[in-house]
């Protein structure tokens, strides 16, 4: 009997696959200027981690103990400790200005002594020094080959910082010269040794935008290729990088080599998640759908954000399951939610309540 009964539990473990392991999903939260802690087993936020303005892009680093989120409004990189659950550093991006654009001195920056601040949220936050939103708006985030430097791109004057870790500090940085109209660093990216970058024109705009790929080592350019008016963010795709490209409704393959392959999906396609056998899910802003795209077919399944009859709108960023059959999708409507998307089911399954105006998203180990 009690063989029977061991043999049964085998088997009904064999069968349910192998286990989830125990994890936390990150959420940025642009809105309150925090990164939100959800368990998703409770089906809720359990800490707010205050960071910065406005934080945007956050990447995991390669031993999945820290994640660096940047924060647009704030002109800095934040370093979340993930065992700890708080900010551990932070990181300017560019250097706090002597002077505003019309030549005037900052006088205040000097009474308090703001070029030995690491983020300018120390002074320029919700209660502090007016405006709350400063600095070159850092926006795209990548590691270098070896994990030991950032590289953060910037919009406001298309430029490229370096960070080395170790250093906590920018090391090298580089105005980048604009293709035609295309003068913003929107994203940039890493695959192998060479970094690619987003340049897009400022916006509204209909004029083509540009990726461009730079040698990792000495920033040099190597090549680029036109891409759409808009592009919002890169995903590294084996040799190359797709693009997401945000007014014209597409996602484009860039290879060195090669011309851009273009898929077509819902509209406003924002961030992007590898799935797994050649698969795409595209997080599609202003259709409230999500786009699963086969890039070796081009076929392209498109799906509504909803549950129990509720529309959940604005995705923008996605993050896998640890087990690879879930996605985590951020709706970053009024009112702020995680869906938990099945990808076998092509359907949301849970919708867990986030702050509202959120924006990327991570899986870390607890």
């Amino acid at each position: 009997m009690r063989g029977a009964i061991w043999l049964a539990l085998v088997l009904l473990v064999s069968c349910s696959g192998p286990p989830q392991r125990s994890h936390y999903v990150l959420v940025s939260q642009a809105g309150s200027s925090t990164v939100a802690v959800v368990d998703p087993v409770q089906g809720r936020t359990i800490k707010r981690i205050t960071v910065g303005g406005l934080p945007h892009r956050m990447v995991l680093n390669r031993d999945k103990n820290k994640v660096y989120v940047v924060l647009v409004g704030s002109q800095a990189v934040a370093e979340v400790d993930v065992q700890r659950l708080l900010v551990s550093r932070t990181f300017l991006t560019a250097p706090v200005p002597e002077r505003r654009s019309d030549g005037s001195l900052i006088q205040p920056h000097f009474e308090q002594n703001a070029f030995t601040k690491t983020s300018c949220f120390t002074c320029h936050n919700p209660g502090g020094a007016r405006p709350f939103i400063v600095g070159e708006r850092p926006v795209g985030i990548a590691f270098s080959s070896d994990h030991s430097r950032l590289f953060v791109s910037h919009i406001r004057q298309g430029r490229l910082s370096e960070i080395d870790l170790g250093r906590a500090e920018v090391v090298r940085a580089v105005n980048l010269p604009p293709s035609g109209s295309a003068s913003e660093a929107a994203d940039v990216a890493r695959v192998g040794s060479r970094l690619v970058v987003a340049l897009r024109p400022r916006q509204p705009s209909t004029e083509a935008s540009a990726v461009r790929w730079l040698d990792e080592a000495t920033l040099d350019p190597l090549f680029e290729a036109p891409t759409g008016s808009d592009p919002a963010f890169m995903l590294p795709w084996g040799e190359g990088a797709l693009v997401s490209n945000f007014e014209s409704d597409t996602l484009s393959l860039h290879v060195p080599g090669s011309s851009p392959k273009s898929y077509t999906v819902t509209p406003g396609p924002l961030g992007l998640l590898a799935v797994g056998s050649g698969k795409i899910l595209s997080l599609n802003y202003y259709s409230n759908a999500v786009s699963l795209v086969d890039l070796a077919s081009g076929q392209a399944e498109h799906h509504r954000l909803e549950l129990g009859g509720r529309v959940f709108v604005n995705p923008t960023h996605a993050a896998l399951s640890p087990d690879g059959r879930r996605a985590y999708i951020v709706s970053s409507g009024t009112e702020g939610h995680l869906v938990v998307f099945d990808l076998e089911r092509r359907q949301a399954i849970q919708a867990i309540p986030i702050d509202g105006l959120s924006f990327d998203v991570v899986v870390v180990p607890r």
